[in-house]
């Protein structure tokens, strides 16, 4: 074997070792930005998923428990085992989500009357504050004597049915969360002590 056979065959060698090399760099590489597109979407997941854990939980009226990992996850030792390690993730995730649909039936309430529908659970709402007002403003007028303090009871009275709708609406979204809150229905309600404390004193009027 001649030299030049010699350094033909190093040659080839060389080139054998270089185009492996390449090869697994390049699935090196594949294998990397595979499993960056794996964390992405576990992390979308993830994010996704908290989401509407806290939206169950506070429709449940429910503190949202601490969502982190209990423990240190270890590093992958190669990319790999990365890609298996998300793997394994998206199934954990697939899992949770199936969990979560068995207990989301769409009916979880807070507040209140978890059982009612909305518009009667603002009715209840609604009266209760309507009721306190209307007390309130049959105090008033009894209770002032004088023109002038008739007239200022009654003023007073007539702000009152604001303020009580105002604390209706408050309570509402404190109750149940951001609901449909039937605001005419809340403001016809409302409005209600000031037609029965006027039908009243009309009334009175009349048949003095």
């Amino acid at each position: 074997m001649t030299a030049w056979d010699d350094y033909r065959n190093a040659a080839q060698r060389l080139d054998a070792v270089r185009r492996d090399a390449t090869a697994t760099v390049a699935a090196q590489t594949a294998a990397v930005q595979a499993a960056h597109a794996e964390l992405t979407a576990v992390r979308q997941r993830l994010a996704l998923q908290q989401a509407r854990f806290g939206d169950l939980a506070g429709r449940a009226g429910m503190p949202v428990p601490p969502l982190g990992p209990d423990v240190a996850v270890p590093a992958p030792p190669d990319p790999a085992a990365a890609s298996a390690m998300l793997r394994a993730a998206m199934t954990d995730l697939d899992s949770a989500d199936a969990a979560l649909s068995e207990v989301d039936t769409g009916t979880v309430t807070r507040g209140p009357f978890p059982d009612w529908a909305q518009t009667p659970r603002n009715l209840v709402v609604y009266g209760a504050f309507a009721l306190a007002v209307l007390i309130s403003q049959l105090f008033l007028f009894f209770v002032a004597s004088g023109p002038a303090a008739s007239v200022g009871a009654l003023l007073c009275g007539a702000t009152l049915p604001a303020l009580g709708y105002g604390a209706s609406w408050l309570s509402i979204t404190l109750l149940y969360g951001k609901v449909d809150r039937t605001p005419v229905l809340g403001a016809a309600i409302s409005a209600a002590p000031v037609v029965l404390l006027c039908g009243g004193i009309a009334a009175s009027a009349f048949f003095r």
